[in-house]
């Protein structure tokens, strides 16, 4: 049974734990961490033998670390988990495209290393399909993320730049590629960094995200145009029940990537 260290316990990372405790998938906990300590006890609660991590890279004795903190923590641990040959699953994929140091280095990983960095789908899928279409090459890549005014209500990035939320009809708050989006939107447009590191790359694949007063889920559309044919994906997101800015489906990406390595 491989053995499991989880950084961030917010929505994702309680959402892991307890598709081990319902033994929907077959991993030991070995090691949590979190900023918040009441969040650490109440962990503990149900897991008696879990260590509590003093530092971000004390990963002994586990073989594979989850990271559902923010994107700081990939760029920090990044350099470890290779060092020790661990597997390392990223939520936070926007590091990759807005940390130039992380983005590099991952660029140029060799094969064997690059296989123990694992990407889950997040909160769109159809990676396969996209595989398959850039096999012929990619012409444009655009993904459009709609979600409810109330998650954009305070966005730093709309009160920094005077965007005016219309409560009444969609307001576009965002439009550029995705290397600006996941550094404007560092909790809540992973799914760009995603798609981006699938397709185009950071600078080429554009991204357009709108507050939608209209609407109680996270709508993201992907639209491709390719050698062999035009494309347009839609996944209709639940939000969490704690995060309306991350999607249901992003938390179950993962365990079902963990259950593929399990």
């Amino acid at each position: 049974m491989k053995k499991l260290a989880i950084i961030g316990l917010g929505f994702i990372g309680e959402t892991v734990i307890d598709a081990i405790i319902s033994q929907k998938i077959d991993f030991e906990i070995q090691a949590i961490y979190d900023i918040n300590e009441k969040v650490l006890k109440k962990v503990q609660r149900h897991l008696k033998n879990v260590r509590i991590m003093k530092n971000l890279t004390d990963f002994s004795d586990c073989d594979v670390v989850i990271e559902c903190a923010v994107q700081s923590v990939v760029e920090e641990i990044f350099d470890k988990v290779l060092e020790d040959n661990i597997y390392f699953i990223p939520m936070s994929i926007g590091a990759f495209v807005t940390n130039e140091s992380l983005y590099l280095k991952y660029q140029n990983l060799d094969e064997e290393k690059k296989k123990l960095i694992l990407l889950p789908s997040g909160a769109i899928g159809g990676f396969d399909s996209i595989d398959a279409i850039a096999l012929e090459g990619l012409n444009s890549v655009l993904l459009e993320t709609r979600k409810p005014y109330h998650v954009f209500e305070k966005s730093a990035y709309a009160i920094k730049n005077g965007i005016k939320l219309d409560k009444n009809k969609e307001t576009i708050i965002f439009e550029g590629n995705a290397k600006e989006a996941a550094k404007e939107f560092p909790r809540s447009i992973n799914v760009a960094a995603r798609l981006s590191l699938a397709t185009l790359g950071r600078e080429k694949t554009r991204v357009r995200i709108l507050s939608d007063p209209l609407i109680n889920q996270n709508i993201h559309r992907v639209f491709i145009e390719s050698n062999v044919g035009l494309y347009e994906f839609t996944f209709k997101n639940k939000p969490s029940p704690s995060n309306p800015k991350t999607s249901w489906l992003a938390a179950l990406s993962l365990i079902s990537f963990l259950k593929k390595i399990q």
